[in-house]
């Protein structure tokens, strides 16, 4: 088992975690082992494929990637663990509500992890200033996060969120987190783009005494007081187990987010582990589109025109899966894959207009990422306040949101994960589909 440049150099988080176990076990092969239901179940497979990605692949294509990409840099030091307190979460838990910039009902999965309860909070004699900074009003999945966190702020009447779109300009972000440290906020939540250039405005707002928390995606930051992170790892693993189990192989095409963003590392690199260990795939197209379904839709267009026997399109999102999946249309490439069979389409994040592709067989599967953490950022960094103030405990700086089971069309059980169908599923985002 190699130790990477990443887990030596790694985060305080990760150097932490590697000083108290058994010399030459990664965290999260040390912590995978406990915790109950789907989330434990998923933790066990991490682990068992790490395991063997670490001892070498099978697949000389998927090989070079993994190695060119230094994927095993990131997927190391990526924590898996148990939830906070024991949670254990389980398929229709969660409040429901109408989103107040969406204006869409929402059904969140998690306001029952890490709770508060409904009015004030805190020293109710105070009104508390909390800075919630993101990219994209205009993105299903974003304008979904913002939804739960302005939600979860309403809650209690002492709490006044600003809530501003940096709209994917990393300097923007950092300018704004600036201000709020001069206007002396009591919080900052924030959904980084991408890790190293949120590292510094973050130390800067921890070195002012405001907590800060990020959501879904990591900073650089060694100081932040709590990343609230969600189940990258599953994402991919699953498409990975999905594919295995279909029995499919082939050339595949990768329409992948921004390099250096925590989802692609992830994503991609747990993906790459599970079909690393099978022979007959071959990675003919690898394409970076940020998230924009017109960049995938480009790119795949790209892809069926240079290769005729496309098996199956790999995607990080739900916007490449549905920009995939336009191009294949527009081809008349449904049904080109080896054989006669349809080009099978792997997606994450669960939007309503995804899962009616599941229910339609068009998308093969779809790993659910929820963007409906934004709540549990805002409840993390006010028990941080609360903390600062010595009126509760603090959180602890990781807070991992549950594993997600896959979504298929028909219910299946892979390697003990039991899936669920579209219409099982009661939390998908997004406008509805007729």
């Amino acid at each position: 088992m190699k130790l990477t440049r990443r887990s030596v150099l790694g985060s305080a988080l990760a150097s932490t975690a590697l000083a108290v176990i058994p010399t030459g076990i990664l965290p999260h092969l040390a912590q995978a082992q406990t915790g109950g239901g789907v989330h434990s179940v998923l933790n066990a497979l991490i682990a068992q494929y790490a395991a063997a990605a670490a001892e070498g692949m099978k697949n000389a294509s998927v090989a070079a990637l993994y190695d060119r990409d230094a994927f095993a840099d990131y997927l190391d030091v990526y924590p898996v663990a148990d939830l906070v307190d024991g949670f254990d979460w389980k398929p229709g838990m969660g409040a429901t509500f109408t989103g107040p910039y969406s204006k869409l009902e929402i059904k969140a999965p998690f306001t029952d992890y890490i709770p508060l309860p409904e009015g004030p909070v805190l020293d109710p004699a105070k009104t508390y200033k909390i800075g919630f900074v993101f990219h994209g009003f205009n993105h299903p999945w974003l304008i979904a996060l913002a939804d739960t966190a302005a939600w979860e702020a309403a809650r209690h009447p002492n709490i006044e969120i600003e809530v501003v779109d940096a709209e994917f300009d990393d300097n923007k972000m950092g300018q704004i987190i600036d201000t709020w440290v001069t206007r002396k906020f009591d919080g900052i939540v924030l959904w980084p783009s991408r890790e190293a250039p949120m590292g510094p405005p973050v130390d800067r707002a921890i070195d002012a005494g405001i907590p800060v928390v990020s959501v879904d995606r990591r900073t650089s930051s060694q100081k932040i007081s709590s990343e609230v992170l969600g189940n990258f790892y599953a994402n991919g693993l699953q498409q990975g187990l999905y594919l295995k189990h279909s029995g499919r192989t082939g050339k595949i095409i990768l329409n992948r987010k921004d390099l250096g963003s925590t989802a692609d590392s992830i994503r991609t690199g747990a993906f790459l582990q599970v079909i690393g260990q099978e022979e007959g795939f071959e990675i003919a197209g690898n394409y970076h589109t940020n998230s924009q379904r017109s960049l995938a839709f480009q790119s795949t267009v790209d892809a069926l025109q240079a290769i005729r026997d496309v098996a199956v399109s790999f995607n990080t999102g739900g916007e490449e899966a549905m920009g995939a999946l336009d191009a294949i249309r527009e081809g008349n490439r449904l049904d080109s894959a080896p054989d006669g069979k349809r080009i099978a389409i792997l997606a994450n994040d669960d939007a309503k207009e995804v899962l009616h592709e599941v229910e339609q067989g068009n998308i093969a599967m779809v790993s659910p990422y929820t963007p409906l953490i934004g709540d549990i950022g805002i409840r993390t960094v006010l028990l941080h306040i609360g903390a600062k103030e010595g009126l509760n405990d603090a959180p602890p700086r990781l807070v991992l949101t549950p594993n997600l089971p896959m979504i298929t069309r028909e219910k299946m059980t892979i390697e003990g994960v039991e899936t669920m169908t579209p219409a099982e599923w009661p939390y998908a985002y997004g406008p509805a589909v007729a």
